[in-house]
């Protein structure tokens, strides 16, 4: 271990320096005096503990970004524990803070701590997807780079009300940064970016193709919009530089299982909980549930054409074919896309049914059009951007999935139960995830 540590220190100080400068030894600001000389410091400290960090890892099998995220932690408790690789998380903060962070969440994801081989195959670095060299020193993006077999790409920002700016500043540049990056990579590493169903756009009726991507329809939210702009990047790159990529398209991913606490949520569950939010402390022409009487109700319109369809696929079923189809698979050629969807499409009725069975009192009615919005309305259709602009009633093409799937289970029935399940707040539901090795598969 000292013969390690040692080669790890003088790896650390050499790279560092070569690139940047005499690296400080001694904890950030405290030998300089002004504010820029005080970031200058910092900055270098950073750099010093990044390399130091990551040197003590021998190998480097993987590196992947978005591993708090809800999907990406999943992917990343796999990977570790599953199928045994060392890895690489890149996130913000500092390595020690963002170490804590990730082992956190996949204890609250897993229902367990990791064991002491899992966490000595975990290894972070602070940087961010959306600066050059993600952040990182000169040195250690090559040294990375040269070393890392695989690159999954879970990064992104998934608000689908948020601003156009900062959605392509995370999902589009963001994935320009990583390719650059994979650049830098022997041939062979294996990029894995996670997008989703929705590059499909506005196409209202259908069947979505999985290697299909096209404008065509626009956009029905600057979110899908900016994840059709990031797949654009990894196929253009592909294209120009002969590379491989695996794009995962996942649907709408949930759980119908208790969150532990600190994990990331899912939509449907944030859908949930801001409703029961809603429920409990009221809002204009809804009275708090602490005020309502039993026997008065409450009635809603939701601009939602009731025959609208939402493609909703349960995580362990997600998580599991993500891992064949990106880990197991046989490597592909040029650029490949896998829907990660459900075989049958969730009505917005039902969603709307489990909606009511959570909240005694209440009516949803689902409608085109809302004319002569009441109070209560205007402030619910307020208080949920994002999930009331969907119109679509498409279906989603699984060829390419199923063909390097073979004997995986289709996911779980989405059914009345389920919903209610899922979009109960996570403190009211029970159990956890369960990891990849104990989930079935079909005989």
């Amino acid at each position: 271990m000292e013969v390690r540590f040692r080669r790890a220190l003088r790896f650390s100080t050499d790279r560092a320096c070569a690139d940047s400068g005499p690296t400080p030894m001694v904890e950030p600001c405290c030998q300089t005096s002004t504010e820029k000389e005080r970031k200058y410091c910092k900055s270098h400290y950073s750099n010093f503990v990044n390399t130091l960090s990551y040197a003590i890892l021998d190998t480097v099998t993987l590196l992947i970004t978005g591993a708090t995220g809800f999907l990406g932690s999943r992917a990343l408790y796999e990977l570790l524990t599953t199928c045994g690789h060392d890895a690489v998380v890149l996130g913000r903060g500092s390595p020690a803070s963002l170490r804590a962070r990730v082992l956190a969440v996949l204890e609250a994801v897993s229902g367990r701590s990791l064991r002491d081989e899992e966490r000595a195959r975990l290894r972070c670095v602070s940087g961010d997807v959306t600066s050059p060299y993600l952040g990182l020193a000169p040195a250690l993006y090559r040294s990375l780079a040269a070393q890392c077999r695989a690159v999954w790409h879970c990064a992104g920002d998934i608000a689908l009300a948020g601003e156009r700016e900062r959605l392509f500043a995370v999902n589009a540049r963001g994935t320009a940064e990583m390719l650059t990056f994979t650049d830098q990579t022997d041939p062979s590493c294996r990029l894995v970016h996670m997008s989703t169903m929705a590059v499909a756009g506005g196409m209202p009726t259908g069947v979505v193709l999985e290697d299909h991507l096209s404008d065509a329809y626009d956009f029905e939210t600057n979110y899908d919009w900016s994840k059709y702009e990031a797949e654009k990047l990894v196929r253009q790159w592909a294209q120009r530089r002969g590379r491989d990529a695996i794009v995962l398209r996942p649907s709408v991913v949930t759980s119908d299982q208790k969150l532990g606490a600190g994990a990331p949520s899912h939509p449907l569950g944030v859908l949930g909980q801001l409703i029961d939010t809603i429920a409990r402390t009221g809002g204009p022409g809804i009275p708090a549930s602490a005020e309502r009487s039993p026997a008065v109700g409450v009635r809603l319109r939701l601009p939602v054409p009731p025959d609208v369809t939402f493609n909703l696929v349960p995580d362990a079923y997600a998580v599991k074919a993500m891992l064949r189809v990106a880990h197991d698979s046989a490597p592909v050629t040029g650029v490949r896309a896998f829907h990660i969807v459900h075989p049958v499409e969730t009505s917005a009725r039902q969603i709307a049914s489990a909606i009511e069975a959570l909240h005694p009192g209440l009516s949803v009615s689902l409608v085109d059009e809302v004319v002569d919005p009441t109070p209560a309305e205007s402030f619910v259709a307020a208080s949920l951007p994002g999930f009331l602009n969907f119109r679509h009633r498409r279906t989603y093409d699984r060829t390419n999935t199923l063909a390097v799937t073979p004997g995986l289970a289709d996911p779980t029935p989405i059914d009345h139960s389920y919903l209610v399940r899922a979009l109960t707040p996570s403190d009211s539901r029970e159990d956890a995830y369960v990891p990849r090795s104990q989930h079935p598969v079909a005989s």
